[in-house]
Order: C-alpha cells, then sequence, then structure tokens
C-alpha cells in the first residue's frame, strides 16, 4: 500500500465531513443542553465510523440513488434524536436528497461540457 497517497486520502476525507453544519449543530446543542462540544465531537466521530463503512457498502453494491436514500434516512435518525423532525422539516430534507442525487447525476455531465476529455 502506498502510505502516502493512503495519508492524503485520508486527509481529504478528514477535510470533506469537517462542514459548517455539523459544527452549528454541535455548537447550537451544547448551548441548549450543556454538553461538552469537543467530547461529542470525538465519541460522533468514533460512532459515525461504522455509518461511513455501511454507506460505503451500500453505494459499491446497490449504486448512489440508494446510498443517497440511506444517508437521507441516517438524517431522519438524527433529527428524531435532536426532537426535530416535523412535516416541514421531512419535507426539507426530501427536497435537499433529491438535489444531492441530482448533484451527483448532473456535475459529471457539466464538469465534460465545460471541459472536454
Amino acid at each position: 500500500m502506498d502510505y502516502i497517497a493512503f495519508l492524503i486520502a485520508a486527509l481529504a476525507f478528514a477535510l470533506y465531513i469537517t462542514c459548517p453544519r455539523m459544527t452549528a449543530m454541535i455548537a447550537t446543542q451544547a448551548k441548549l443542553t450543556g454538553i461538552n462540544p469537543l467530547l461529542t465531537i470525538a465519541v460522533g466521530s468514533l460512532l459515525g465510523i461504522p455509518m461511513f463503512i455501511i454507506l460505503y457498502y451500500i453505494l459499491q453494491r446497490f449504486g448512489v440513488a440508494a446510498a443517497v436514500l440511506a444517508a437521507a434516512l441516517l438524517d431522519i435518525g438524527a433529527a428524531f434524536l435532536m426532537g426535530g423532525i416535523n412535516i416541514r422539516s421531512g419535507i426539507e430534507l426530501m427536497i435537499i436528497t433529491i438535489f444531492v442525487y441530482m448533484g451527483i447525476k448532473v456535475a459529471p455531465l457539466v464538469a465534460n461540457l465545460l471541459v472536454p476529455v
């Protein structure tokens, strides 16, 4: 195994999963409940490892649509845990899921039009 390539890929993955949405959610939850945000980030990251593996397996075995649907179900689970699920948030999640799926399908087409191979 090429360890340099592995470390670069791992660092890139860490940058991908470090997003403002998750940080804002942790900050808000910490403010509302008094939890330790740094400990929550550490433990939540560890708990997320098997979920990333499951999503990767779903993507490899069943394709992009199934992986996006599974990710949406995980988002619904998070919303239930946080007590923030209602009709409006459900509709918003459905729209976001549709846009994510469309983006995955359309992005390569647009990129090929802008930069022909």
